[in-house]
């Protein structure tokens, strides 16, 4: 029924789904402080939207890309990248970083 998975299908999926979420993490926190600059706050609908659009972007071309292939090498990267994003996005979205002007 499923012959399309291989041995290594759900390493490449979990790979693929640490790195989109990471990315779109830095695109949520970079376009959420481009909305508040520019004070676009009502149109936060379009932020998600945008994001979760990232995001399967992201997560389909990585599984394209990682389908197949051992992705041993890329899971610790992919979990660090991910963890580092996660601080990076609780660090810029405080309200004194909104607060900072030049």
């Amino acid at each position: 029924m499923l012959s399309w998975f291989k041995s290594r299908v759900h390493e490449s999926l979990a790979v693929a789904a640490l790195f989109a979420a990471g990315v779109s993490l830095q695109a949520a926190w970079i376009t959420n402080l481009v909305w508040f600059r520019t004070s676009r706050v009502d149109a936060l609908g379009s932020l998600y939207l945008f994001v979760a659009t990232v995001y399967a972007i992201i997560f389909a071309l990585t599984v394209a890309w990682c389908r197949g292939r051992d992705c041993s090498d890329f899971r610790d990267r992919a979990y660090h990248f991910f963890f580092i994003s996660i601080l990076i996005f609780a660090a810029m979205t405080l309200p004194i970083v909104y607060g900072f002007t030049v």
